[in-house]
Formats: structure tokens, sequence, C-alpha cells
């Protein structure tokens, strides 16, 4: 656990390097700064942002504190309502409101939208990262720099303001997983994602569909007997209060994204819109980042103190959860020739 937990502060310390030497962070003083710049903005500007999530998630931080530097360095002309816990509708319909620009922009997983743009499945493939506790930092990185993805994006009618730091893909179980066969047949919940459900039934479990609100309860009477999800979700929703072991297995990578609507972006006066997705870039990588990883290792220690086990896997299981998944990779590059693309670009990057 330790060495994971380095390998990933060394990886995100040197993302937020690059991205500060890029581009100065904004801080309270650097938003009093900013008056001259946004003295130039004319009119006034509402940002509507929405999130399934609530409390001291990592999404409702990242836009609680876009919302005050955004505010603060446009003097008030730009005013950023939250609409946290899905007051603006489940995740799908979030989504659909940014596509046809209703809704300014949401903070939700990537998994939610491989069905409106099937290419960023990409992020949910099983061992496209580093499978030793580096993936979400990994994915993080890559995106903060910028990919074809982002362009891809865009034609589906969103803009990346940010990808966030997210939790590595381990399983929270009822049951300790030692060899691939410890999984067959137990009912297992994670995020409506085709290649999720996918990949857990090449692992021999049964997915099923579950509203996130629901997952607790289907842990504490049997419906699931676990969760492939990050460590952040389970300590939020207390599922580590029936499922006690945590597996560091398959050590894929979840992303949150913080987009924007295309068209609304479209609208704004240059000025106007160069603040909105610094000030998320910014915010991201200054704030988001560093208290993701502080989180999820405090979430994984309060687990351990409340008597959950920590199942580090062997070497032979992930090479057999590896091939067993082999062939979600050939299926993702079959669909057009975006996904071979940017399956193609990722891989590159990933190999330097």
């Amino acid at each position: 656990m330790k060495k994971t937990l380095a390998l990933i502060l060394a990886l995100v310390m040197a993302l937020t390097l690059v991205a500060c030497g890029e581009k100065a962070p904004v801080d309270d003083g650097a938003a009093a700064d900013d008056g001259a710049a946004s003295s130039e903005i004319t009119g006034t500007y509402t940002i509507r942002l929405g999130t399934p999530t609530g409390g001291k998630h990592q999404q409702n931080v990242t836009m609680e504190e876009f919302k005050s530097r955004i505010e603060a360095a446009s003097n008030g002309a730009i005013t950023v309502e939250l609409y946290p816990t899905s007051q603006l509708g489940t995740a799908p319909q979030m989504i659909e409101g940014v596509q046809n620009g209703t809704i300014e922009g949401v903070l939700i997983p990537s998994s939610y939208f491989a069905s409106y743009a099937p290419a960023i499945a990409i992020l949910d493939l099983p061992f496209l990262f580093d499978s030793d506790g580096t993936a979400a930092a990994q994915a993080q990185e890559i995106l903060a720099a910028g990919t074809s993805l982002d362009e891809y994006l865009y034609d589906y009618g969103f803009v990346a303001g940010g990808y966030l730091l997210g939790g590595n893909q381990y399983i929270l179980s009822t049951f300790p997983i030692q060899t691939m066969a410890d999984l067959k047949g137990h009912t297992m919940w994670t995020l409506p994602s085709p290649t999720l459900q996918a990949e857990l039934n090449a692992f021999g479990a049964s997915p099923t569909a579950m509203d996130p609100s629901d997952v607790a309860v289907g842990l504490q009477n049997g419906t699931i007997e676990g969760v492939l999800n990050d460590c952040t979700f389970w300590l939020v929703q207390g599922l580590y209060e029936s499922a006690t072991c945590i597996n560091l297995c398959p050590a894929g990578a979840f992303v949150n994204c913080f987009f924007f609507s295309a068209d609304w972006i479209d609208s704004l006066p240059e000025n106007v819109k160069e603040l909105v997705l610094t000030t998320a870039e910014e915010v991201v990588n200054t704030v988001e980042v560093p208290y993701m990883i502080e989180y999820s290792e405090s979430a994984m220690n309060t687990m351990v103190e409340a008597g959950c086990t920590v199942y580090e896997p062997s070497a032979e299981l992930l090479a057999e959860m590896k091939a067993a998944t082999a062939h979600l990779h050939d299926e993702f590059k079959a669909k057009d020739a975006d996904c071979a693309a940017i399956y193609d670009e990722f891989v590159g990057l990933i190999a330097q």
C-alpha cells in the first residue's frame, strides 16, 4: 500500500508542477489581481453546474472551488449555481442537458458518457494503464496534457474543462479474491458502462444494474456481493460496513469529467471562454489533485481501521484477468476509425 501511494503521489506531483509551470495557479491574491482582466467582461453570465454526488466528494470540492475562484476573478460578472446530489436530474439527463445546451456544465464519471461519445470508453478498458496502483494517476496525467479525445468530445457536444484525478479500479467484496475462480457466480455492481459490465463478465462474475444509491442496501441484503469502483465511493456510501475485503485488482482507472456544453462555450466572448476554461483547469490541477491524493489515502486507512482487510493481487491473478479481458481492447478498436486512432494514441502515450 505504501509503495502504491508513493507512486501515485510522485506521478501527480510531477503533473502539478508541469501544470503550474505552464500557467500560474489562481489563489485568493491572484483572483484579486485579475480585476483588470475581469473589468473587460461586459454583461453577466450564469453557469449551472450539476453532479450526482454530495458532501466531500472530489467532484463537489472541485465545483465549489471553481465557483469561488471564477466569481472573484470576474468581479461578480460570472455567477455559478451549484446543483449537487442530482438536483438537475440523473447523470444521463444532465449529460443530455449539456449536449443540448440547457445545462452549462457537469462533473460526472467518464463511464456515464460512453453512451453519448463511445470513444471515451477507452478510459474504462481494463489493463490499459499500469496495474501497479498508479493507473488513475497515469490517466489523469495523460488527459491533463491534452489528447485527440478532447477534439472528439467537442464533436459530441462536450468541452473538457478538466479531468479529475479519480480512484483506482478495485473490487470491494464480501469474500477475498485470490484467483479469478473466486469471482465465478458472484453478483457484482459497477457503473453503467458496457465495458465495465463486460469486464465483470469476463472475470466470471454476474454484473447487475442498480442505482448507486441502492448499492449499500444491496450489499446488506446479499443482492450483490461486491462492487467494482474506487475507495472514495465505498467510504461515502458506507459499503465497507457490509463488504470487508478490499481487493487491489484489477487496478484500472476511474476518471471523473468536468465538462461544459460546447454550444454554450461557443456562445461566449473569447475572454469569458478563456477565463472559464483556465479557471477549471487550474482548480483541477492545484486543488482537486492534491485533495484526491489525501482523500483516497484517508478513505483506505479509515476502512482498514474499521476492520477491512486489504488483499494484494498476485502476478498470476493479474495476468489471468488481463488475458480474460484482452478481447475488450480488440472490440473497442473495431468500433470505428475514431476509436482505433484514439486507442493507438493512448497506448503510445502510456508507453513513453
